[in-house]
């Protein structure tokens, strides 16, 4: 690298893969404590967009994005040429007391891996900011707009042919599935274009477990993405398939999983079919408070009048036996209804105590009892008049 290069006049888009990678590493972590400067910035991205004048809209948009200082790079180079250069870069690390990534990019600078002409990074696309960050994949391209996925695909690459298999099946029953072979080429790294599929495009990830997938490094990350995507978004994300056996780690172990079956070996289910089937399946809306559609019960007061009326219409069944104790019904020529009991006059009568409950029923329904033999007997003696002595003289 030329000594008497001046970084000032350097363009951001020179900077190396390696540079942007060491960016990104360094300031997409949040840190707690504030630079010491009368503004008081945040010592990650969030300051550095704060000193490139990006508004507190767009912020908060790059807050949804997974590598946060490359889309700070971006929009800084669309916004103002003049100052996206790498020695305002320098210089703001430094005003937001970063010198740990200050020094860093000093000793890449010595090394010539900071920046790169034109010229010398073989034609490399990724340098410059893309016409349209919202093209990911070739069907992004065709289309012209951001496709929607059922599903992304991860995968180590020994396990190619199955996974070959699996999209072929898919596909064939209708359902949209994405791996990292339909990116876009010319992105800066492929963590930033994966990692926006997952959050944004895709409803699920597929993960094809095995002893290779698991000693990857990106799969690992875009795992435990998928899982954090999933619990922000409140989202069943995740969607584990076990193509060979392998020990997984114990954060993944909870997971609910499709055991695959070669050809040949007996399968409790049918393993396209389930999978299938998973990817169909949307989320239900979860019922809240504020909105059902369900119908709400009213509660109104009722008359006694009225009680068998509604009793006889609710939802349908009469009940047979009606449900407290009834009183005796009043035998007439016709028959009253208990809604008429309100205008039959009862008439009052005067009760003993030494008169039973079975009496007053018999009274009140008007029936009198016959006199028994023994006391007819009594009475017609009572009713005779006594005979005259009749004196007999001796």
């Amino acid at each position: 690298m030329d000594n008497d290069i001046n970084l000032l006049d350097i363009p951001l888009s020179w900077l190396t893969n390696e540079s942007r990678n060491l960016l990104s590493y360094l300031l997409n972590t949040r840190k707690i404590l504030p630079s010491d400067t009368p503004e008081k910035l945040p010592r990650d991205w969030r300051g550095l967009a704060s000193l490139v004048n990006i508004s507190t809209e767009i912020a908060t948009s790059i807050n949804e994005y997974p590598d946060k200082t490359a889309k700070v790079l971006e929009i800084w180079m669309k916004l103002n040429q003049n100052t996206a250069k790498v020695g305002y870069l320098m210089q703001f690390l430094q005003h937001l007391d970063r010198y740990d990534i200050y020094d860093d990019c000093i000793e890449l600078y010595r090394q010539g891996k900071l920046i790169a002409r034109p010229n010398e990074n073989h034609g490399n696309p990724s340098l410059e900011a893309p016409e349209d960050d919202r093209l990911i994949t070739y069907d992004d391209k065709l289309s012209g707009e951001p496709q929607f996925y059922h599903a992304y695909v991860l995968y180590a690459r020994e396990d190619k042919e199955f996974v070959d298999e699996l999209l072929r099946r898919m596909r064939a029953d209708g359902l949209k599935l994405c791996t990292e072979d339909d990116l876009l080429p010319g992105h800066a790294t492929q963590y930033a274009p994966v990692s926006r599929l997952i959050s944004e495009r895709c409803q699920r990830i597929i993960l094809v477990y095995s002893p290779e997938f698991l000693n990857s490094p990106a799969n690992s990350f875009y795992t435990d993405y998928a899982q954090a995507v999933g619990i922000e978004k409140k989202q069943l994300k995740i969607i584990p398939l076990m193509y060979r056996d392998c020990q997984l780690p114990m954060q993944l172990t909870y997971y609910h999983k499709l055991y695959y079956s070669p050809p040949g070996h007996k399968a409790p289910y049918d393993f396209w079919q389930k999978l299938s089937h998973s990817l169909q399946l949307t989320n239900l809306p979860r019922l809240n408070s504020t909105s059902s559609n369900h119908s709400t019960v009213n509660i109104s007061e009722v008359s006694s009048n009225s009680m068998f009326e509604s009793r006889q219409n609710l939802n349908g069944y009469t009940p047979n036996k009606p449900p407290y104790l009834e009183l005796p019904s009043i035998p007439t020529t016709k028959s009253i209804s208990m809604s008429d009991l309100d205008s039959c006059e009862i008439k009052k009568i005067p009760l003993d105590d030494s008169k039973s409950l079975s009496n007053v029923s018999q009274i009140s329904t008007g029936k009198q009892k016959k006199p028994s033999k023994i006391r007819s007997f009594i009475n017609t003696l009572r009713k005779k008049k006594p005979k005259k002595a009749i004196m007999v003289e001796a």
